[in-house]
């Protein structure tokens, strides 16, 4: 009792601990949980419940029992008759759920008679066929726990899959066939088979277990064949023996062998000879037949088939039809001068001379003499060597030599000329210069040749300090010419000649090359064409000259302008005169020449270091001192391409002309002091020299007046000052005006009276003279002081000027030339 109160205190706390799990998990445990029962034999199972319930109790077909509170609740059968029963232990719980557990039982018979074993076919198997074997087992269950195993003799048979396994037998005993399916082989023949069946009911099951029984044995038997054995794929035999027990056939039933050789029966036992080397079949007949193809080789010693003679070519394969024919295939050995050699599948030269040839074998010897003759192209060249003489007029000989099968002919490759002879004699060719000249100098090439091929060697022949020339020219229009001029744009036609060429090809650019004699341009207006003239000839080295080709373009406009500065300029400054030459090509050909007008030289020529060989702009300058003379000048310039005979004509700029400003300089009056004298009016000038033409002023007494001329009295004596202005600047010039007497009267008298008495004719005359040429004009230039002759006088005084007292106004000029 006390168990029983610890038991559901237990339960009671699980319950508390298991709040969310299954209350079915392992709520029922079934002891045992699978049981094996014989038929009609007795069986007890107990079921135990593990948590708190309302009852337990056992449902089946039967021993059902009904639901009770306690712990534990058996299943009990005193004699079990059914075949397929399924108890189920149920537990309900307080709640109205119920637990269930099932027990599995397994119901048996066992069995009580032996297998019986059938096969679906009566009389002989056929090898490679299929059969069945059929064991047939009655009243045994569960069928699914039947076992049954296949035997050959004492070798079990692996299983294989049955599809009566696959069928839903009953629990109930029942009757079952098994099958095996055999495919024999001729090692089945005679074979027993049989099968074994057995109950394994597992875990559980009746120990010892059920007996095993056994089937009768079946015995069977297979034909087979026919197989042909010690047959081999090739099958040699001596000249003169059979085929006759060479291949036995074996099978069930026992096979017969014949032999056919191209379709054709053959008889084995006949003697065989070299001839019926070949392929047969054997046919072994019985059950079937079995077919063999085999290779007969008949044997015998060897035999030679070969020329006497062989001539080939070095170098190249050859077809020597020399054989050694025998079986086996005869060792073949080659001698030459006692000397084993293996001859290759090529030639060579060393390799002519008499061979001797031996044939061995297991069936005999045999052998051969063979003479071989090589033919080889020309060898290197020997004894041809540079030559080189000291002085011209020398005699040189070259000698080219060669060896060849058959014997080399000769030719010679040289620049042709009356002095050169060659012979050749035993094989040898000597060429012969008789006294060398320049066109001797260069390349001689002998070849030595047959019809193998030829061999070449070329030395040169030269002379120290000589250089050969090389021979082209280049023409135009028939005339030779060494350098070409053309104006851009214009058409171009220039020969190249050489001299015994072979060949002669211009290279004008990377992409324009051609072979031929004429170079022909309809428009150049490429400014950086070379053109090549590339000459090949025979015993001279190629040669190639440079057509040295100048494209000019004559200016296009020249003008002169001052360099950083417009209109006239100023005196004593340095200024830049520019000549701009437009559009002109080459530059480095161009001379710039400055000219000025009034001089016979020019001022200065000019030329560039600029290498473009395209059109340019290029200016060229002068500087010039602006000073007084330079007023007016005229500068020109001219641009002129120096490109010899074919160069253009030069191209002039217009002249520029030059205005130079500066200040004024007066000139007039050149002395400081003039005298006035009473009732006298006379005319004061001033003159002065500037750019542009000065304003003249006088300044008198507060007073100006404009002009150059001004008329003077004794009014105005004093300080005159003369003004020059223009743009150059400002220059005076004072004057003091003194009063003086007038002594001219006097004087006039004392001349009349001399011309008088001198001659009346010279008084009228030089009255004439004076009257048209001096009347109203007194010079004081170059005037030099008299002495008092006693004829003047001037208020008592003497005076140092020539005074003369005249009808008309007078002007007084300073500095005027009479």
């Amino acid at each position: 009792m006390y168990e029983g109160i610890c038991f559901r205190v237990f339960l009671s706390l699980l319950s508390l601990w298991v709040v969310d799990a299954d209350p079915c998990s392992g709520a029922l445990t079934i002891s045992p949980a699978r049981v094996v029962v014989q038929y009609g034999d007795s069986v007890e199972v107990n079921c135990t419940a593990s948590i708190k319930h309302d009852k337990i109790g056992w449902e089946a077909t039967v021993g059902s029992t009904p639901g009770t509170d306690k712990q534990l609740i058996a299943w009990r059968v005193y004699r079990l008759s059914e075949w397929d029963v399924k108890p189920m232990c149920y537990l309900t719980l307080e709640n109205g759920d119920q637990c269930t557990e099932n027990l599995d039982v397994i119901v048996y018979k066992d069995l009580e008679y032996a297998p019986t074993l059938s096969v679906n076919h009566a009389g002989p198997m056929i090898e490679g066929q299929k059969y069945q074997l059929q064991c047939a087992i009655r009243d045994v269950a569960p069928v699914r726990y039947l076992n049954v195993t296949w035997y050959r003799g004492d070798d079990m048979i692996p299983p294989g899959p049955d599809p009566l396994l696959n069928s839903d037998y009953p629990s109930s005993p029942s009757n079952v066939t098994f099958s095996l399916w055999i495919s024999p082989s001729r090692q089945d023949d005679g074979a027993q088979f049989w099968c074994a069946a057995e109950l394994s009911l597992g875990e559980g099951g009746p120990q010892p277990p059920p007996p095993r029984m056994a089937s009768q044995n079946v015995s069977i038997t297979v034909h087979y064949g026919p197989e042909i054995i010690s047959c081999p794929g090739s099958i040699y035999v001596s000249e003169g023996e059979n085929l006759e027990n060479v291949c036995i056939a074996k099978g069930n039933p026992w096979p017969s062998v014949t032999w056919h050789r191209n379709g054709v029966l053959v008889d084995p036992s006949h003697p065989l000879s070299r001839q019926d080397s070949d392929n047969y079949i054997v046919t072994a007949s019985g059950l079937a037949e079995s077919v063999q193809l085999t290779t007969v080789y008949v044997m015998y010693g060897p035999e030679f088939h070969c020329p006497s003679n062989l001539t080939v070519e070095e170098y190249r394969t050859y077809n020597l039809s020399c054989s050694a024919e025998g079986y086996p295939k005869p060792e073949v050995q080659w001698f030459k001068e006692g000397e084993e050699i293996d001859l290759s599948e090529t030639l060579f030269r060393a390799d002519q001379g008499r061979y001797h040839i031996l044939a061995n074998s297991s069936h005999g010897n045999a052998s051969h003499w063979l003479d071989v003759r090589v033919l080889y192209p020309p060898s290197s060249i020997v004894e041809l060597e540079d030559v080189e003489v000291d002085v011209l007029g020398s005699d040189v000989a070259l000698k080219c030599s060669s060896s060849g099968d058959p014997r080399p002919q000769y030719r010679w490759s040289y620049f042709r000329d009356e002095n050169v002879r060659v012979n050749t004699e035993d094989g040898v060719s000597l060429l012969h210069i008789n006294e060398v000249t320049e066109l001797n100098i260069g390349t001689y090439n002998c070849c030595a040749l047959n019809r193998l091929g030829q061999e070449c060697k070329a030395v040169r022949v030269t002379v120290r300090g000589v250089q050969a020339s090389c021979h082209i020219q280049f023409s135009s229009a028939g005339k030779s010419v060494e350098e070409l001029v053309v104006e851009y744009g214009k058409n171009v036609s220039i020969n190249c000649n050489a001299r015994g060429h072979r060949m002669i090809k211009w290279t004008i650019s990377p992409s324009h090359k051609f072979t031929g004699d004429t170079w022909t341009e309809k428009a150049l207006t490429d400014w950086n064409v070379k053109p090549v003239c590339r000459a090949t000839f025979e015993g001279h080295d190629p040669c190639e000259k440079l057509l040295d080709v100048t494209l000019f373009k004559s200016p296009k406009d020249l003008s002169i302008s001052f360099q950083n500065h417009s209109g006239p300029v100023v005196k004593n400054k340095n200024y830049t005169l520019l000549c701009e030459i437009q559009d002109v090509a080459p530059v480095e050909n161009l001379v710039v020449t400055w000219y000025k007008k009034g001089l016979n030289d020019s001022l200065r020529m000019e030329t560039f270091q600029n290498t473009i060989m395209t059109p340019q702009n290029v200016f060229s300058t002068i500087i010039i001192n602006a000073t007084k003379a330079e007023n007016g000048a005229q500068y020109w310039c001219e641009a002129k391409l120096e490109l010899g005979e074919q160069a253009p004509k030069p191209v002039k700029s217009k002249p520029f002309d030059v205005t130079v400003y500066y200040a004024p300089a007066i000139t007039l009056p050149n002395v400081s002091v003039v005298p006035v004298f009473r009732d006298y009016q006379e005319v004061l000038v001033c003159e002065a020299e500037g750019n542009p033409k000065p304003d003249i002023t006088w300044s008198f007494n507060n007073r100006s007046s404009k002009g150059g001329n001004l008329t003077i009295s004794t009014e105005m004596v004093g300080e005159i000052t003369c003004r020059a202005t223009n743009e150059g600047g400002t220059t005076t010039k004072t004057v003091q005006l003194v009063f003086k007497e007038d002594y001219l009267p006097l004087i006039a008298g004392f001349v009349a009276v001399v011309v008088v008495i001198i001659s009346a004719i010279f008084v009228f005359i030089y009255s004439i003279y004076y009257t048209n040429t001096k009347m109203g004009h007194y010079s004081l230039k170059d005037a030099k002081p008299n002495p008092q002759n006693g004829d003047v006088a001037q208020n008592g005084l003497d005076s140092n000027l020539p005074v003369k007292k005249l009808s008309q106004q007078n002007i007084y000029v300073l500095g005027a030339m009479p």
